[in-house]
């Protein structure tokens, strides 16, 4: 029989309000034993478990406690895991956790050295490597000396916030060039249209940059309605941005932003969407249900209120977001706008690429979610650099 962790009943728990408003210890045993791995679970064992998560403030009474941050990171974590077929509780393991540490704060290392770091055996150390390398949380970069690094894609993304690993050590497997800053009223303006012809092409908008200015000056224009609602809705969103720009991101002003930004296009803008979606062209299994979704992205709002580098950040919030995908459409253009909020936050312009890039980027997007995130982030700052130096020289 399989053991019941503390993790396994916190994960029913959050299940149970679909059954039951009022949960009690019977019926969660009731609805464990359910489970042919928990069909001769102890009342003794679940006691024993409900009180750990009462003294961690897990639970309150038999209740997810929603306002401690932790349970939320945690939750969004054992959603993760199950969408993509993972066993939490191998993660969670005390020993893969301090393996994985390891890696992922001091880059790539020999196994010798993780063996060295660690204090466990050579047989533990190679137990735990191959869980890792599994679940595609750790890779080989080299075979013999043999060299080990850690993953940052989406799912392991959700066990650092977790477990709050330092960023420091994937930060220096970046390449931070910063790009230049822009005061003036002209700039910004043309940073805005800039960002909006970038996000709008890149999601197939046909628009070149001079239909956006004529739009922006309320100029006729050879494009589809639909074309022109996209250009003058992101226009109002990148507005509203800038108003909220200096507060924290929360989830009422995500949905309020996306609102804005598919008015008319969408029949429910700004409201996330529970049901089957896919990435087109791509074989991506995306979240679909309420906790999966909710979790996933309380995880992400208490994530990117990090004091890491804000181009990091920026990218790796917009990665997340958009792998998340919790609305019907307009998910991309969404990324892009919170990857917007953060580096306007620190007085950086308005992210934008040269949306004719746009298969480099889809490409570097699914790539991050096979293996690691770290091309992608270089895209991003490499190519916004690179489209805000052309708008300054122009």
């Amino acid at each position: 029989m399989k053991t019941l962790s503390k993790y396994d009943v916190l994960f029913y728990l959050s299940q149970m309000k679909k059954e039951s408003g009022n949960v009690g210890k019977k019926q969660l045993i009731r609805y464990l034993r359910r489970n042919i791995f928990f069909e001769n679970v102890s009342k003794r064992t679940v006691s024993d478990i409900l009180r750990v998560l009462k003294a961690e403030e897990y639970i309150v009474d038999m209740a997810i406690n929603r306002e401690n941050r932790k349970v939320m990171d945690c939750l969004a974590f054992l959603y993760w895991a199950r969408m993509k077929g993972i066993d939490y509780n191998e993660l969670l393991d005390e020993k893969a956790i301090r393996v994985f540490k390891e890696l992922f704060e001091n880059n790539a290392m020999q196994f010798k050295d993780i063996i060295k770091k660690t204090g466990f055996s050579k047989p533990t150390v190679v137990k735990y490597v191959r869980v890792l390398t599994a679940n595609r949380f750790v890779r080989v970069l080299k075979k013999k000396p043999l060299l080990l690094d850690a993953n940052l894609n989406d799912s392991t993304f959700f066990y650092v916030n977790y477990l709050d690993l330092k960023m420091c050590g994937f930060e220096k497997q970046v390449n931070v060039l910063s790009p230049l800053k822009i005061h003036s009223k002209k700039l910004v303006n043309a940073s805005i249209m800039l960002h909006v012809y970038s996000t709008t092409v890149t999601e197939g908008n046909t628009a070149t940059q001079d239909d956006v200015a004529r739009v922006f000056g309320d100029y006729p224009v050879g494009l589809t309605p639909r074309e022109v609602t996209e250009i003058l809705n992101a226009i109002k969103a990148i507005g509203e941005l800038f108003s909220i720009c200096e507060e924290d991101i929360c989830v009422p002003k995500i949905k309020r932003l996306h609102g804005i930004m598919m008015n008319n296009i969408l029949d429910k803008p700004g409201e996330f969407y529970y049901g089957s979606k896919r990435i087109v062209g791509f074989e991506t299994k995306l979240p679909s249900s309420s906790e999966e979704i909710e979790f996933a992205i309380a995880a992400l709002v208490n994530f990117s209120g990090k004091k890491i580098n804000p181009l990091v950040l920026a990218s790796i919030v917009h990665f997340i977001f958009v792998s998340i995908h919790p609305f019907a459409d307009g998910n991309g253009r969404m990324g892009r706008l919170l990857h917007s909020w953060i580096l306007l936050k620190a007085g950086l312009p308005l992210f934008a690429f040269d949306p004719h890039k746009r298969n480099e980027y889809f490409a570097h997007l699914e790539s991050a979610r096979r293996e690691s995130m770290g091309e992608f982030i270089n895209f991003c700052i490499r190519e916004h650099k690179s489209s805000i130096e052309r708008l300054v020289n122009d």
